[in-house]
């Protein structure tokens, strides 16, 4: 999952795309509140090492709190797919969407038993 802010500064961001785009990449942005396109741009992308960069300034800014499906294509040709998450929280390895969902089991006895029949 790709973690934007809601700014007018110009956001970066990597994928790993199926291939090598030849032409530039057309990158659709759909609100999954609204189950509407929110965003559409075309990119002359950066591809180096397997990795696709992709570079955008929001006008308007993207919603706060909101996820977007991001599809990546070139032509009709979907290369990239891929979820966004925008937040102002600045704290990503803190960051979670389920706080206290989930507790770690902290036994450490690594014992097992085998049952034979």
């Amino acid at each position: 999952m790709i973690i934007l802010a809601n700014t007018s500064d110009a956001q970066t961001w990597t994928v790993i795309p199926r291939y090598k785009p030849n032409t530039d990449v057309s990158v659709t942005f759909r609100s999954e509140s609204e189950n509407k396109v929110a965003y559409t741009f075309s990119y002359a992308a950066t591809y180096s090492n397997g990795y696709l960069s992709i570079s955008h300034t929001f006008d308007p800014v993207l919603t706060l709190n909101r996820f977007y499906e991001i599809n990546v294509k070139e032509g009709a040709a979907l290369i990239w797919k891929g979820k966004a998450y925008v937040t102002d929280q600045t704290d990503y390895p803190v960051y979670t969407i389920n706080t206290d969902k989930f507790t770690e089991y902290q036994d450490n006895d690594n014992e097992f038993v085998i049952i034979w029949a």
